[in-house]
């Protein structure tokens, strides 16, 4: 009964702290802008608009298991939109096969959705290009090219984005179904 009661009122506490009073904005006689608006990352220099980050991707566990790592570099064009480039490996094994590594370079766009930021705020839109290696006894083989879009939404940094392949064939792709979930995002 504690337990219930304990988690009904941090339930109302979130709740009425997510719909308290809009903030208060504040502007300095010596300020040039309002300190509630967004800077356009076009005023800053080059190595500001610089971000580094990386994740886990393709994430499927069963038959087939995939698990991948790819850090990523990205430039911000605009407060809304990044393009980017990665590297990516991948594990994975599939039931009655042999298990492969699985590498290849990766570039990727990112567009911020604000007519969404009533259902969630931080939501993207993101396109990408990957192309994907293995060796297999000995042999260098290599995957078509892959073409995915998605949806994602960030929280700070850390971003969940789902994409969908839509060149995936099976056995021709380095993913085990034609949707594909990352988590990671930009930290620096």
């Amino acid at each position: 009964m504690q337990k219930l009661l304990f988690i009904i009122l941090i339930s109302i506490t979130a709740y009425t702290t997510s719909y308290s009073q809009a903030p208060v904005v504040i502007k300095q006689d010596s300020s040039v802008r309002d300190l509630d608006e967004e800077q356009d990352v076009r005023d800053l220099p080059f190595s500001q608009r610089i971000r580094f980050g990386g994740g886990l991707g393709g994430l499927q566990f069963g038959n087939p298991t995939v698990i991948g790592i790819s850090p990523m570099v990205g430039y911000q064009a605009t407060n809304d939109f990044i393009v980017g480039v990665a590297v990516d490996y991948q594990y994975y094994k599939q039931r009655n096969f042999a298990s492969l590594n699985q590498y290849g370079p990766r570039v990727f766009g990112q567009y911020r959705l604000h007519f969404l930021d009533d259902i969630a705020s931080n939501m993207f839109a993101q396109a990408e290009l990957q192309k994907y290696y293995y060796k297999q006894a000995g042999n260098s083989y290599e995957y078509p090219v892959q073409t995915l879009a998605g949806i994602g939404v960030g929280f700070g940094g850390f971003q969940i984005t789902a994409l969908y392949n839509f060149t995936y064939k099976e056995y021709n792709s380095p993913y085990g179904s034609p949707l594909v979930l990352r988590v990671g995002g930009f930290f620096f």
